[in-house]
């Protein structure tokens, strides 16, 4: 067996499993009101028969009449569970406290009338989404209208068909079940896509830790590196880079890679910029990305072997230079103070014969010293002069 809902008057039918799968040739009758329901009219088209447990569905029916109260508790309280209310406050007291699934509303009722309950309880947060069918002897047009302005998903006509009250309940029951499977379904795609958008981000943060150590160990490399897009379009240099070019990073991202190459001063084979041999080359080294496609060209420039020697040879030669030029006047006097005293001690000991031995190699060694530290002396100051 199979539970259909008729699309007319929304009656619960229990169909054999045979005639369902002939409807497309042979239409079911509605149980209730007689409607011929073919495959696109039925709600929906197939639902096993236990589809919802009623026991775990609270309904809260209010109506001054109470005779009719116990009636309907009496007749479904077997499926459902019921509470009832014969007053409009007793209503939304109840209606706040049990938070029932449905509730079914007489109209006509001395003091509050079902209009003034029905919108009392949309006004409240509590009771707002609370579904509310309402149930009258009225026959005029515009009470049926009036409640749906109000909020109500029903109305029902007294007096009551019992099968078509249930099947309207279940109508309601059903798409208050579809409702939450979908709130449900929707709470756990949004907690599954907070949960991928932490990894995400857990991932790119770790990527950029890595990317600022790599980039922070390449600025400080002496060879000079630039890194263009797939456009041909600089996205990073190192410093070495922005030294060769005279341009600071900010003045470099987006130019041409073309130009930024050629006011390098060097050249790029792979590029095809720049042909004259004695240019120095970058080496051009594809990049890829996950995908294996093109991500963009990093050129790196090695530093020119030849640069290193001669700034070292300079630094030295400063250094030396500014050491004379600093004790200049303190060499010459120590040196002339030097052979002053060897000229004194070899005139009062002219006649020691031991003195002339040892004194006589020491007196031209310092002559020789004084000749070679003038010369230098000299030499420094016309090579600084030129």
């Amino acid at each position: 067996m199979k539970l259909i809902f008729c699309e007319e008057c929304g009656g619960r039918n229990n169909v054999p499993d045979e005639l369902l799968e002939q409807i497309d040739s042979t239409p079911i009758v509605c149980q209730f009101c007689g409607n011929s329901m073919s495959k696109e009219t039925i709600i929906p088209h197939k639902f096993p028969a236990k589809t919802i447990n009623t026991l775990h569905y609270h309904l809260l029916f209010v109506d001054d009449d109470v005779f009719h109260l116990q009636l309907m508790k009496k007749t479904l309280e077997k499926e459902y569970t019921v509470s009832i209310a014969s007053t409009g406050i007793h209503g939304l007291v109840l209606a706040a406290e049990r938070q029932p699934d449905l509730i079914l509303l007489d109209l006509n009722m001395p003091g509050m009338d079902g209009y003034e309950v029905c919108k009392r309880l949309k006004e409240n947060p509590v009771t707002r989404k609370i579904a509310v069918i309402f149930v009258s002897a009225r026959d005029r047009e515009d009470d049926e209208q009036r409640g749906f302005s109000l909020g109500a998903v029903d109305y029902i006509s007294k007096p009551i068909n019992l099968q078509i009250l249930n099947a309207r309940i279940m109508v309601q029951l059903r798409i208050k079940q579809l409702l939450e499977q979908q709130r449900k379904q929707s709470e756990s795609l949004i907690q599954s896509l907070r949960q991928s958008s932490m990894e995400v981000e857990s991932e790119q943060e770790r990527l950029k830790r890595e990317n600022s150590g790599l980039l922070t160990i390449l600025d400080s490399l002496p060879e000079r590196i630039l890194i263009e897009s797939g456009r041909r379009r600089i996205i990073w240099a190192n410093r070495a880079a922005q030294a060769l070019c005279g341009m600071q990073l900010s003045e470099m991202l987006g130019r041409s890679s073309a130009d930024i190459i050629s006011r390098s001063g060097a050249a790029c084979d792979e590029c095809l910029l720049g042909s004259a041999p004695e240019l120095p080359r970058f080496v051009h080294l594809p990049l890829f990305d996950e995908d294996g496609e093109d991500g963009g060209t990093a050129h790196l420039l090695p530093p020119d072997s030849r640069e290193q020697p001669a700034r070292r040879c300079h630094a030295a030669e400063s250094a030396i230079n500014s050491v004379l030029e600093q004790n200049r006047q303190a060499v010459r006097e120590s040196l002339a103070t030097i052979l002053f005293g060897i000229d004194a001690i070899g005139s009062m000991l002219r006649n020691n014969k031991e003195f002339e031995t040892i004194g006589r190699p020491v007196i031209k060694a310092a002559e020789q010293l004084d000749q070679l530290i003038c010369s230098l002396l000299d030499f420094e100051r016309r090579d600084k002069d030129d």
